[in-house]
């Protein structure tokens, strides 16, 4: 499974690191304890563009986004983008 990092308020939903099933990020992200109308505020399978994931250091805005594949070697990290303040605050 990989390793999921939880960053900043995010923490609060699950522990800073924990081991989730999944093979996208798609899955790993319907896995997490986070709300979905916190990583979709849409309801449109659109992520919020204050959350930003990174699988082994990349954003996934570089790769294939939702759908990029994940290995149980893999780490990926959730946080709030900083820029724009928190989410619904």
């Amino acid at each position: 499974m990989p390793t999921v990092k939880l960053l900043t308020g995010l923490r609060k939903f699950g522990g800073a690191q924990q081991q989730i099933a999944g093979a996208t990020v798609r899955e790993v992200l319907a896995a997490i304890a986070v709300p979905d109308e916190l990583l979709f505020p849409q309801r449109d399978e659109v992520l919020n563009q204050d959350i930003e994931v990174l699988v082994n250091g990349r954003n996934i805005a570089f790769l294939d986004q939702l759908c990029t594949a994940v290995t149980d070697e893999d780490r990926i990290t959730i946080f709030l983008h900083g820029a724009r303040g928190y989410p619904g605050g």
